[in-house]
Formats: structure tokens, C-alpha cells, sequence
């Protein structure tokens, strides 16, 4: 089996600090540069995407600073995204699960406790309702009727070599996917991980399901991964400078 590589496509970013993203600790002003990422993971015959992200009205209607179409950044690898045929979803909160028409092929794969939450009883909370767009959970729902959606339950490979693992956390079931490429095991955090300094210092961020749960996930990336710049935060900019630039808005882990 070839090796896998990992393209981080970046198409929108914010300014925030730290506090933001701190469980326990809202007046820290570190200044944070927070992207919007998907996840491309190749070795030329097995591709998978990670997340689905947003569009340019999501975008505006949430504060956002929209920098180009997601497609922009998949031509700019020579990846098609009509053709993709597997995508993870990581968690289905509004900024890691719209645009699924991007992907009219794509089987999506999701753990069954995620997709249960999302469409049972608590979702009638504001507090877990704010993060959520539900004509994005609808569109999913239509794509299990459709036949389209696999659900996990736990860890499964679903690709050669390319396993997911609930960690759940800042969601009932959020996942994340481990990748080996040629210089070591990769693990694509996603919000199982918002920032390094999540990572650095042991804290979550403060939109959450689980404590317990976040803090076993980071010790799960952390036994997996190869080093700390192998694992894939879900927002944190520094992605793009701890690993080569190979296009605008593209960075590359192999």
C-alpha cells in the first residue's frame, strides 16, 4: 500500500482569543488566528475527505472571513470533489458539516451516537442548539434515507490503512481519523482538538459534551501520533506553518 498524504485546504479564518477556546478560563487574550479547514487524504488510489465545512452565505451569516470557494483549493490539488467517494464527518456542528452537495458520490461516515443527538430530544436546548444548522442535520437525515451514510460505532478502517475513532467530548460522538503517511502516523483531529494550545495544556474547549471523554481523546491523538505536528487541529492556523505550503491556502503533510 502507498503511503498516504494529508492536504490541509484552508477557505476561511477569524480572529479570537484563547479564552474563546479555553474551558475554565475565559479571560485569557491570547490572540488566536482560527481557520476553517477541510481534509484531503490521497495516496493516488484510495482518497478520503475529512468534514464538509460551509458555504460563503454560512460564512457571512456567522462573522466569518470567507478567503475562497472550497473547490478553489481542491483544483488547486488536482482533486475533483464530484468525484470524491468517502468523506468522514468528524461532528455535525454547522462549520464541519454543510456543503454536501459538493460531494454528490461520497459515501459519509459517522458515528451513530452523533447523528442519534443531533436528531433526539436535547437538540430543543439552546446551548447545544447554537452551534448546530439544521437544514445541515436534515440534509444528512435525507442522505441516510438515501442510502448514503455509513454509521460507526466505536473505531473501524474504512479506507486500507485509514481508521476512525470515536473520542466523543466536545460532542456525543465525535471522531477522529488516523492516517499512516510515509514519515509516521497522522491522526486529523478535527474539533477533537480546536488549537495546540488546547493540546499544550490539557484543555478543552468550552463547547463540550464530555470532559472526561475530551481529555481521553487527546491522550488517544497523542499515543497515536507520531508527534504533536502530526496531529490536526480543527482551527488552529499554526497548521500552516508547521507544515509545507504547496499551494494558497494549502499545506501538506506526507
Amino acid at each position: 500500500m502507498n503511503p498516504y498524504k494529508i492536504y490541509v485546504l484552508q477557505y476561511a479564518r477569524r480572529d479570537a482569543v484563547y479564552g474563546e477556546l479555553k474551558l475554565g478560563d475565559i479571560h485569557d487574550a491570547t490572540p488566536l488566528d482560527l481557520a476553517y479547514f477541510m481534509w484531503v487524504i490521497t495516496n493516488g488510489e484510495h482518497t478520503a475527505v475529512v468534514d464538509t465545512g460551509f458555504t460563503e452565505e454560512m460564512c457571512a451569516r456567522r462573522g466569518r472571513q470567507w478567503l475562497c470557494d472550497p473547490r478553489e483549493r481542491f483544483e488547486s490539488i488536482g482533486i475533483d470533489p464530484g468525484g470524491i467517494e468517502h468523506v468522514v464527518i468528524s461532528h455535525m456542528h454547522w462549520d464541519h458539516a454543510g456543503n454536501y452537495a459538493l460531494f454528490p458520490k461520497a459515501t459519509f461516515y459517522l458515528q451513530e451516537d452523533e447523528m442519534a443527538f443531533w436528531t433526539g430530544k436535547y437538540v430543543r436546548y439552546p446551548v447545544f442548539r447554537h452551534a448546530m444548522e439544521v437544514e445541515d442535520v436534515v440534509a444528512l437525515v435525507r442522505l441516510n434515507y438515501d442510502g448514503r451514510v455509513h454509521f460507526i460505532d466505536g473505531s473501524e478502517e474504512i479506507l486500507p490503512g485509514i481508521r476512525v475513532h470515536r473520542v466523543g467530548g466536545h460532542t456525543k460522538g465525535v471522531q477522529i481519523t488516523e492516517v499512516p503517511t510515509a514519515s509516521g502516523t497522522a491522526v486529523v483531529a478535527s474539533d477533537a482538538a480546536h488549537t495546540y494550545l488546547n493540546l499544550r495544556d490539557d484543555r478543552p474547549s468550552p463547547i463540550i459534551h464530555n470532559v472526561p471523554e475530551y481529555l481521553d481523546g487527546f491522550a488517544l491523538m497523542r499515543r497515536l501520533a507520531k508527534e504533536e505536528s502530526y496531529i490536526l487541529p480543527g482551527h488552529d492556523a499554526d497548521v500552516m506553518r508547521r507544515h509545507p505550503i504547496v499551494r494558497e491556502g494549502v499545506a501538506l503533510l506526507e
